[in-house]
């Protein structure tokens, strides 16, 4: 597989594709990426168990957020949990792609090739690194119940003190600088919303992956996978974001 390829792959399923073995042309893997990955991704917690509301927490005004200036920050409004294929008629989060007249909405917000090749060639391996790991934390976190070991190897995988990171950890920090690459355009110098909004899954994924390890030294099962599942769906709203840049001459 191509570069380009394996980032596509993981789009399809951070929590499931990868030991699948499913390849699906690339074209054809970024067209669907985003409804794959959530009709892939089945809930890890027992069926009278109910999602913890991580994202309705206090916030604390982003002090501890990875980027501060995110959407929530700037907009006081909260994009959804689960983050799906934006309609270009409503541009609430971003225009995608189209040159609005709106003050609300972004103008002209292509973004070109000179710019996203570049972000591309330098973060899309680390962020795939990162993608992979995560979704080998939630087989683990699933089976430290029955293996006392594996919480030590859950642990590495978040740990934050390491140096280097872990991929799930270091590729945080990449994958906003990446979307800085891929959703901003010279073409507007208002605030870039799709960019706010990928800031903001990516805080998200932030402090999922510290509730993750917080959970671990606590040795608590719940917490740890209940904070993984949120994880999981900042993680696939944030690609889905991305996604849409990504196109084939841009990986080639």
């Amino acid at each position: 597989l191509t570069m380009k390829a394996l980032f596509a792959l993981l789009l399809i399923g951070i929590c499931q594709a990868l030991h699948q073995g499913h390849i699906l042309h690339r074209r054809q893997a970024l067209a669907t990426a985003g409804a794959a990955v959530m009709a892939s991704c089945q809930p890890i917690l027992a069926a009278d168990e109910q999602t913890v509301p991580y994202e309705s927490r206090n916030r604390n005004g982003n002090k501890q957020a990875l980027v501060r200036e995110d959407y929530w920050y700037m907009m006081g409004k909260m994009p959804p949990r689960k983050l799906y294929a934006l309609s270009p008629d409503s541009p609430k989060y971003n225009a995608w792609g189209i040159c609005t007249n709106d003050s609300g909405g972004n103008a002209c917000t292509y973004v070109p090739l000179k710019q996203r090749i570049p972000a591309y060639s330098k973060y899309a391996f680390n962020i795939a690194l990162g993608a992979k790991e995560y979704q080998q934390l939630g087989t683990i976190l699933k089976q430290v119940e029955e293996d006392e070991a594996e919480w030590g190897r859950a642990s590495t995988l978040v740990s934050q003190t390491e140096s280097p990171p872990p991929s799930a950890v270091d590729a945080l920090l990449k994958m906003a600088l990446f979307a800085s690459g891929m959703l901003t355009t010279p073409n507007f110098s208002g605030v870039q919303r799709d960019l706010l909004v990928a800031r903001f899954y990516v805080n998200e994924a932030d402090f999922a992956t510290k509730e993750i390890s917080r959970a671990i030294e606590e040795r608590n099962v719940n917490r740890a996978l209940n904070a993984w599942e949120f994880g999981k769906d900042s993680w696939n709203s944030y690609l889905n974001l991305v996604n849409r840049n990504i196109v084939p001459k841009v990986g080639e």
